[in-house]
């Protein structure tokens, strides 16, 4: 059954994706009208832009975009039973709950019970697949799933933060020593020169190797490559390679272990061959694209209805 759900999952592949820091996750009300998981036909969560759209909405979706895979969510809302004393009965434990939702009804937590239940479906056949299914599913999918379950709604109300901390200029910034090495590092096309990753690169500053990052819990990252080699050189600052562009870069520190500030940075990657004025992020976010890939939808097309013509009344 692993392989066949493996082999059936192949071809949307490439539309599902992970939630990345900063991906707001649609989980709790449709896009278009006020259902939620609570209701009869519960949610459908779009796997690739992670747009929650009721039962009525989520074939014009899949219509719109193409994208056949969504998380389907659904919370059984039950009131408890009462023993003769008009009391509710204690039951041993409660139902199964993983969704991070906010109950839209006024319910007393004490006269109520909720079960919530998830299954992926494919669209346009509506092929089901009970969650959660680790040991059947492609690993990629299961932390895909597993990221959309534990995400905080995008509804729900965020505690403020007292304060947020400021990225400090590096004290290795002014002083930095780089190697005349001749490495010279074209504008794309990037690899890491230990391994195959093609993502989440880091440029080390000092020497000009290109190396990956570690793993994130989001499914993003590399191999820990980058972090080795300082470990090996002791060459302290590595730029982020997609993050270049004519307004800075995202540089780390290994030796303070933190993000840093490089007031030299135009210098630093001049030296291996970068004009910072001719870079650009791959895409808004700061991913690659694929030129191969069809290009995503963002929430405010598809809320939007973008590029359809408006039909007189």
């Amino acid at each position: 059954m692993a392989a066949d759900l493996g082999e059936l999952l192949v071809p949307y592949m490439p539309t599902i994706r992970v939630p990345r820091i900063g991906d707001r996750v649609f989980k709790s009300e449709c896009a278009f009208s006020f259902d939620s998981p609570e209701s009869e036909g519960g949610l459908y969560v779009c796997m690739n832009t992670f747009l929650g759209f009721g039962r009525e909405h989520v074939e014009r979706h899949y219509r719109k975009t193409g994208q056949s895979v969504y998380m389907h969510l659904k919370r059984h809302v039950k009131e408890k039973a009462t023993g003769a004393a008009g009391g509710a009965i204690p039951r041993r434990r409660n139902g199964k709950v993983f969704l991070d939702l906010e109950l839209n009804r006024d319910f007393n937590g004490e006269d109520y019970e909720y079960e919530d239940e998830a299954k992926l479906v494919i669209f346009p056949d509506h092929f089901e697949i009970p969650l959660p299914n680790i040991e059947e599913l492609p690993a990629l999918v299961t932390i895909a799933c597993d990221a959309v379950l534990n995400a905080p709604s995008a509804y729900k109300k965020q505690e403020p933060e007292s304060w947020e901390e400021e990225i400090q200029v590096s004290r290795h910034a002014r002083s930095l020593r780089q190697l005349d090495n001749g490495v010279r590092i074209p504008p794309s096309g990037w690899k890491c020169q230990k391994c195959e990753m093609r993502e989440n690169l880091w440029l080390n500053l000092t020497d000009g190797s290109v190396l990956c990052g570690k793993w994130f819990f989001d499914g993003s990252g590399g191999n820990g490559h980058a972090l080795e080699h300082y470990r090996e050189t002791n060459h302290p600052l590595a730029v982020k390679l997609d993050t270049i562009t004519p307004d800075g870069a995202d540089v780390y520190s290994f030796e303070e272990e933190e993000a840093v500030l490089d007031p030299h940075i135009s210098e630093h990657l001049s030296h291996f061959g970068i004009d910072m004025l001719q870079m650009q992020k791959r895409t808004e976010n700061g991913h690659h694209t694929d030129n191969n890939s069809r290009p995503r939808v963002s929430e405010w097309e598809v809320i939007q209805e973008s590029s359809t013509t408006l039909k007189p009344l």
